[in-house]
């Protein structure tokens, strides 16, 4: 693999800004002179200049408001003053803090914050993750992340993040982006990042963008959790600034327009919305996982009936216990597998999963997954059932389709526009009715099933090297033409 072992950079402190900020000057030999080459040379800077000024010697990314303050501060007083407070400022005892902010130019940033360091491997992480192995081969690419307050920028090293380790994976010293191109791989839910990244989009004269998932705490608010809408409203105040946003589907595409279309009250242009069509592709089926997966997944010569997802509202997964318990109760035979973990007011899912285990039925919970089995689980199954309210694209369903499985889907949406290549059955994700007799047909029409199978089978798959090829177009090589 091909990694530039420097990023090509300006330099550290006054001195890099004195070269970003005043390239006909020499630098001064020492970092004193410089700062007074700064106060002399930029009486009353600009917005861009005093965001670089505080990102620099303030050795952290400052928000949209500190630098208006700041330069409010300059214009009265002198840059001078302001590169004196700077300086004046006590650090915090961190580690991070005890080197200077290097000024970067001509590189590709790659923001996986969250990928990088969660256990979790939810949709939105294994597309950031998946983008970012893919670009690495890039030698312009640099993994970043963020110091543990959220104000710095920080290398993340590729190594270390290839092998899922925690330690030594950050590069000591803050970076400051000072153009090139900065893509946010994943959404927020840290407001202060996100008012970071707003300034830094706004002002730092780097080319913008962001992978754009969905807009659910947006549009089906109430199947989030409470705090997420307010969190979610930062998130898109940053996406306000920034030159792209490249949605995983064309339904979350609308999302956004929709959205663009309301910040011209604020007078506000927004970013340009593309599609770039998310994979749909399946990993092979390893023999070695098989079986573990047949032992786990497999109960006694029942069908499986396969749903894969986190328990949280929008999913539907008490609508799929609701048709299935219609099923089992008019004699139908098949065993029940959730794949995901536990998320925001599961509670009611989880004790309807207990009354029916209590009935004897065969439904099963199973929270992680290694990745061999759930290939495996997705082949075992006579179908999948997804019947999500809300989907930026709807992941398992591909992954479902990828492995030859026929699956129950929404009628709607991003799931509707995967199914558009075949191979599912779509139903009314609000009937329970519905669900259950889309279950039933795949589990009792054989000419149906073997015509489904068959056109999941034919599906073009989608692979994540062409997915990370395409965002890469959009992101660094969009010249913003239809």
């Amino acid at each position: 693999m091909t990694r530039r072992a420097e990023l090509t950079t300006l330099g550290t402190g006054a001195r890099a800004l004195v070269r970003a900020l005043l390239p006909n000057i020499m630098p001064a030999a020492t970092e004193g002179g410089c700062r007074r080459q700064l106060a002399e040379g930029i009486p009353t800077p600009s917005l861009e200049q005093t965001w670089l000024v505080l990102a620099v010697l303030g050795r952290e990314l400052p928000t949209s408001d500190e630098v208006e303050a700041a330069r409010r501060l300059a214009r009265h007083n002198g840059l001078g003053q302001l590169v004196a407070q700077l300086r004046a400022r006590r650090r915090r005892p961190s580690k991070w803090f005890d080197r200077p902010a290097t000024v970067v130019t001509d590189a590709v940033l790659l923001d996986i914050q969250e990928s990088a360091t969660s256990t979790l491997m939810t949709g939105v992480q294994r597309v950031a993750r998946s983008v970012a192995l893919e670009w690495l081969e890039r030698d312009s690419v640099q993994l970043v992340g963020w110091s543990t307050s959220r104000t710095q920028l920080l290398r993340i090293d590729a190594d270390a993040f290839e092998a899922r380790r925690r330690r030594g994976l950050f590069r000591r010293g803050p970076i400051v982006p000072w153009g090139g191109t900065y893509v946010l791989a994943e959404s927020l839910n840290e407001p202060a990042r996100a008012s970071r990244i707003q300034a830094l989009a706004a002002y730092s004269g780097t080319r913008t963008g962001m992978i754009g998932n969905d807009a659910i705490p947006l549009t089906t608010a109430e199947t989030t959790g409470p705090r997420m809408p307010g969190v979610f409203a930062k998130y898109l105040a940053a996406a306000s600034r920034m030159n792209i946003v490249a949605t995983i589907s064309e339904a979350a595409a609308t999302e956004y327009r929709g959205w663009k279309a309301m910040l011209s009250s604020a007078g506000i242009d927004g970013p340009d919305i593309v599609t770039v069509q998310l994979a749909s592709t399946a990993q092979p089926a390893e023999p070695r996982f098989e079986v573990a997966a047949r032992a786990r997944m497999l109960v006694d010569d029942l069908p499986l009936v396969l749903c894969v997802g986190s328990h949280e509202p929008r999913k539907n997964h008490l609508a799929v216990l609701h048709a299935a318990e219609l099923l089992w109760v008019a004699g139908h035979r098949f065993s029940l597998a959730f794949i995901g973990g536990n998320a925001w007011n599961s509670e009611e899912f989880d004790n309807e999963v207990s009354r029916l285990r209590a009935a004897g039925r065969p439904v099963q919970t199973i929270s992680g997954l290694p990745d061999g089995e759930l290939w495996w689980a997705y082949r075992l199954a006579r179908l999948t059932v997804f019947p999500s309210l809300n989907e930026g694209f709807g992941l398992p369903v591909a992954e479902s389709l990828g492995a030859g499985t026929p699956v129950v889907t929404s009628d709607f949406g991003s799931m509707a526009e995967i199914a558009e290549a075949g191979g599912c059955v779509l139903v009314d994700p609000r009937n329970d009715e519905a669900i259950a007799e889309g279950v039933r047909s795949l589990l009792v029409d054989e000419e149906l099933h073997k015509r489904l199978a068959a056109e999941a089978s034919a599906r073009r798959p989608r692979s994540w090297a062409e997915y990370a090829d395409d965002v890469w177009d959009a992101m660094v090589n969009y010249d913003g033409s239809p």
